[in-house]
């Protein structure tokens, strides 16, 4: 598995999916391969290395509620789809690749923030 570092990964998120009030955008820093990604019910297929990202839009309430995946590609920057969904990407905690993007409102439940 690789894994991009924490700074580029949260970069890409914040692009894709920007800082909005009473959400969380998390980032998994492991590389999706060119192949079939699946973001949330759907699935996408992408050619080269890509970047999933999510923004959760009501942090802390059970699931199924509204939330976004974003796909960037991972060379480009350039946003490849951006899909709405109403589940996580694993229920309960996010595996330890996935960092928070961003958390306006210090929300965030589903992994860990980056040291500062």
């Amino acid at each position: 598995m690789t894994l991009v570092d924490s700074d580029a990964a949260v970069a890409a998120a914040l692009q894709a999916l920007g800082v909005r009030r009473g959400a969380v955008v998390y980032v998994d820093r492991a590389v999706r391969e060119a192949g079939v990604v699946a973001l949330g019910a759907e699935s996408h297929r992408v050619t080269g290395p890509s970047l999933l990202v999510f923004r959760d839009e009501m942090p802390g309430a059970n699931w199924m509620h509204p939330c976004t995946y974003a796909l960037v590609d991972l060379d480009s920057g350039e946003l490849l789809r951006t899909v709405p969904s109403d589940r996580p990407p694993a229920f309960g905690r996010l595996p330890d690749t996935w960092v928070v993007a961003a958390d306006p409102d210090g929300i965030a439940d589903l992994a860990p923030h980056q040291p500062t």
